[in-house]
């Protein structure tokens, strides 16, 4: 007997289909998922609300053009246990300083929760889920910074962010990216990837946070090398190749390994 899936469950697996085949048609997507045409109209009417897919004559494709720049919330759900694990060992990094930077990754967001002593850091972000859940906590102090709201990463972005960001300076922070390549990360938004790159030379102790998914994606707009980074923490998945050559250039730490 089939286990029932939560509305939440199918749209996540509704969203994974359509990034595994580019597209798809209604019909494929109500018979892999076993419901009916009506159940089907409604999850895809509310992902089409959300803007992350489109509908064109009975085909259904992605509106946008990596996972990365799917909402927040979808992107929490992604890689959900290597996400933790990650968290939690970079936490124990951010341990040691009293400011910390959090940028819009989910993979930061998930540090968090495993802040020894939440209580005497002063927190700076320009993600919005990180400062609602931050402000939900006990913490000395909160910082957000202004700027444009993008939407699909629920964080601010743009040129009145980026002057703020090189206003301050910071002990530590933590940064994910779209794509870890050849020794290079990258981001498929350009405003994104240049406040990453000006926030980077405002930090001692940059640390990098990444899942296993990241070293398989193309982005257009490079960040910085991976070596301008005092740690890159990973999950288990990572290949000893791709450890061995990351181990190069910076101190790379494999959660629950």
């Amino acid at each position: 007997m089939a286990v029932r899936q939560t509305q939440e469950e199918r749209q996540t697996g509704i969203i994974e289909l359509i990034i595994e085949r580019g597209s798809t048609r209604v019909e494929e997507l109500s018979e892999h998922f076993n419901v009916s045409a009506m159940t089907l109209y409604r999850d895809l009417a509310a992902l089409e609300a959300r803007h992350i897919i489109t509908r064109h004559k009975g085909a259904v494709s992605l509106l946008v053009s990596s996972i990365s720049e799917t909402p927040f919330e979808f992107r929490l759900r992604q890689e959900a246990e290597a996400k933790m694990a990650v968290g939690k060992a970079a936490a124990k990094i951010v341990d040691s300083y009293a400011t910390v930077f959090l940028d819009d990754s989910t993979t930061a967001h998930n540090v968090i929760d495993f802040i020894a002593d939440p209580g005497s850091k002063e927190f700076i972000t320009n993600s919005l889920a990180s400062a609602r859940k931050i402000a939900d906590s006990e913490h000395k102090s909160l910082t957000v910074l202004g700027g444009k709201l993008v939407r699909q990463l629920d964080a601010m972005f743009g040129p009145t962010t980026t002057r703020t960001v090189r206003e301050l300076a910071f002990e530590t922070a933590v940064f994910s990216t779209a794509s870890i390549k050849d020794g290079t990360i990258f981001h498929p938004y350009s405003d994104v990837a240049g406040f990453k790159s000006e926030l980077i030379k405002r930090v001692s102790v940059p640390i990098l946070v990444a899942t296993g998914s990241k070293f398989d994606r193309v982005a257009l707009h490079r960040i910085a090398d991976v070596a301008d980074f005092k740690y890159l923490v990973v999950d288990s998945s990572i290949s000893d190749t791709a450890y061995n050559e990351l181990s190069s250039l910076t101190n790379v730490i494999v959660a629950d390994r």
